[in-house]
């Protein structure tokens, strides 16, 4: 009677009071226990970036990811924290653990296991992981994230080891509070959560789309120095309607089909409203890998309630506009000046039509104008208000009124664009002949195919070279290899969102920004794109080194800080629908039971700008830089220091305690 007693108080090593001395009198009793019983313990005893000394063990130091360096223990150390002897003799620095790992990443040929090494590596030593992603961008960039991630993705079930995010369920619905509660992690700042169904341009993944989410975290870390216990993975999983997966042994997601409607707007609502109830108003909520049907909608729906944004409408938008800012320098044509024509009508294809007509504007034209100067072309032909079935309701401000056209080869000649951008996820879209006749309706034309994976571009670079005689700007959504062309070679663009994401996140988390306005991808877009030098230009690309992601990520979230307290806002936050719910929620409960206590509560909405840190920063570069993570080691010694010497006094004797006291 006494085992499940004993097991449950031995379990729980935070015990307090009579609990913990009860604990300890029966590991001493071994008539009440079940041999052999090991203690347990708290999945991540270290929350925050603030370790409290006195609630961690020196064996904690090896098992938790983010204290462990591994051979960095000093001797020192190693004997102050009692684990000594559980090391090996040497100890090596961090630059030496980075040249090992360098040196067996290599070793594997195969992609996918080069990303499960680096998975592993994260799930041993935090640090060293950062670190060797931060220092080599353009080498791991291609294996954390796109290509790579998609193949993980695709095979989620075979590699999956350990938890890392949370996975919500459409079964949970009403009980989305209580599952975010069982996140360790109290100081969350940033959320990146998907529902699987458009992951890249692979589909419908269901909860195999984890990697997407946990591997844009990643880069908030590595590319921007947010601080890695500051973000949280999410899926929901609504089921799948991919057949395969649903027949897969090894999927791990709900083997159902995907729910939709009501229900699964209500599991949304439900969903942002707990995030904000758990960890804060200005939590930022990045919508990741939403399919067209909702992706659109959903980001219309919560963009002025929520600090959040779509990054496949709004960051795709945002680092292809600054790859047009960029060419203007080579064409020597102004973005008003520019016929745009999208291979695509999706929120991809939305997304950057929007910011590039908001720029247009910026340069003069009326918004009907700028968009009079995009053409888009999907499934079904040209956007034509003309053509059986109308034009799309998403789609609608870039519907022409002209006669209806299903051969894309044919709308290029007729519409004669100079700038051709493909989001279809259609690979080898862009024949030879859609290329060649590009090359003659302008000098300098300016081709973007930024589908993802490599698989899925309209094009190869290579290829956008050969059938334009050279004379292309070419951009695209996944690396290729360098271009051979007539003697020459050139390292074209890789118009990849980790150019703007992270920088846009820093920003807002360091001013506690409450809602993104489309602006903020325009300033972010601006200064990408200012970033890049005549050097990148000469080598054929119009987005800087991937080596210097670091240092623009610094820049646009110093630019996004700056916005963020010059930007007038008269509303920071909308007002709830419903006052009683939103008073309940946010009161102190004293009873056991829930009660909703008569008080009265003021509530008012009145702000100045986009932040919510006061006072405004005096050095926002300074402070921006301060927020950031450091991927070097620290000392896993205590802090210790000396007192000034006490003053001397002549202190009077213990005098006995009279006995009629």
């Amino acid at each position: 009677m006494f085992s499940n007693i004993s097991k449950s108080l031995l379990c729980c090593t935070n015990a307090i009071g009579p609990n913990r001395a009860l604990a300890y009198a029966l590991t001493k009793c071994p008539v009440f226990l079940e041999p052999p019983l090991s203690q347990c313990r708290n999945y991540h005893e270290v929350t925050g970036d603030i370790v409290c000394p006195n609630m961690v063990r020196g064996i904690d130091h090896l098992r938790d990811p983010r204290l462990n360096k591994g051979l960095a223990f000093t001797l020192e150390e190693r004997q102050a924290l009692g684990i000594h002897g559980l090391l090996a003799a040497k100890f090596k620095t961090q630059e030496e653990q980075l040249d090992i790992c360098r040196i067996s990443i290599d070793r594997y040929e195969d992609n996918l296991n080069k990303y499960l090494y680096l998975v592993e590596l994260q799930d041993r030593n935090e640090k060293l992981f950062f670190r060797l992603l931060s220092e080599n961008v353009e080498k791991y960039l291609p294996i954390v994230y796109t290509p790579t991630v998609g193949l993980a993705c695709q095979r989620f079930g075979l590699i999956y080891r350990r938890p890392r995010g949370l996975f919500i369920t459409i079964n949970d619905k009403g009980h989305v509070f209580n599952i975010l509660k069982n996140w360790p992690e109290p100081d969350v700042r940033a959320i990146v959560f998907t529902d699987g169904e458009r992951i890249l341009g692979l589909g419908d993944l269901g909860a195999y789309g984890m990697g997407i989410p946990v591997g844009k975290l990643s880069l908030y870390t590595a590319l921007a120095g947010i601080k890695p216990h500051q973000c949280l993975p999410i899926t929901l999983d609504v089921g799948t309607d991919n057949q395969d997966l649903l027949e897969d042994p090894l999927y791990i997601g709900l083997r159902q089909r995907r729910v939709r409607g009501k229900e699964y707007d209500e599991f949304i609502d439900e969903f942002m409203e707990a995030c904000v109830q758990r960890y804060g108003q200005n939590t930022l909520l990045q919508f990741e890998d939403f399919a067209l049907g909702n992706a659109g909608r959903l980001l219309a729906k919560y963009r002025n309630k929520y600090c959040t944004f779509n990054d496949d409408i709004q960051g795709t938008a945002s680092v292809a506009v600054a790859g047009l800012m960029a060419a203007i320098r080579v064409t020597k044509r102004k973005l008003s000046e520019n016929i745009y024509f999208f291979l695509g009508a999706g929120s991809a294809a939305n997304g950057i039509a929007n910011l590039t007509v908001a720029a247009m504007v910026a340069e003069g034209l009326t918004k009907e104008q700028a968009q009079d100067r995009v053409y888009m072309f999907d499934v079904d032909g040209l956007l034509s208000t003309r053509r059986e079935g109308g034009v799309p309701e998403h789609a609608k401000a870039f519907g022409k009124n002209i006669a209806p056209e299903k051969s894309f080869e044919a709308c290029i000649a007729k519409i004669k664009p100079s700038c051709l951008i493909g989001c279809s996820t259609v690979g080898g879209a862009f024949n030879e002949n859609v290329l060649r006749q590009m090359a003659q309706n302008i000098e300098r034309p300016v081709i973007f195919a930024l589908s993802n994976p490599t698989s899925k571009a309209e094009c190869t670079a290579q290829d956008a070279y050969n059938f334009t005689d050279g004379r292309c700007i070419f951009a695209s959504g996944s690396p290729f290899p360098p271009v051979q062309y007539d003697g020459k070679e050139f390292h074209t663009g890789q118009g990849n969102n980790s150019y703007i994401f992270p920088g846009i996140a820093l920003g807002v988390i360091a001013t506690a920004t409450h809602h993104i306005p489309e602006t903020m991808f325009l300033t972010a877009a601006r200064t990408l794109a200012n970033y890049v030098s005549e050097s990148d230009l000469a080598l054929g690309r119009i987005y800087p080194s991937l080596s210097e992601v670091k240092e623009v990520s610094l820049a646009i979230a110093i630019e996004v800080a700056k916005m963020a307290y010059d930007e007038e806002c008269a509303c920071a936050y909308p007002k709830p629908v419903d006052f009683k719910r939103h008073i309940q929620i946010r009161q102190y409960n004293c009873h056991y039971e829930p009660q909703l206590n008569k008080l009265r509560i003021y509530f008012i909405y009145i702000f100045t700008g986009l932040a919510s840190v006061y006072p405004e920063p005096k050095d926002l570069s300074k402070h921006v830089s301060s927020m950031m993570y450091s991927f070097h080691y620290e000392s896993s010694m205590p802090v210790v220091w000396d007192w000034k010497p006490e003053e001397k006094f002549n202190v009077r004797p213990v005098q006995p305690v009279p006995k009629n006291i």
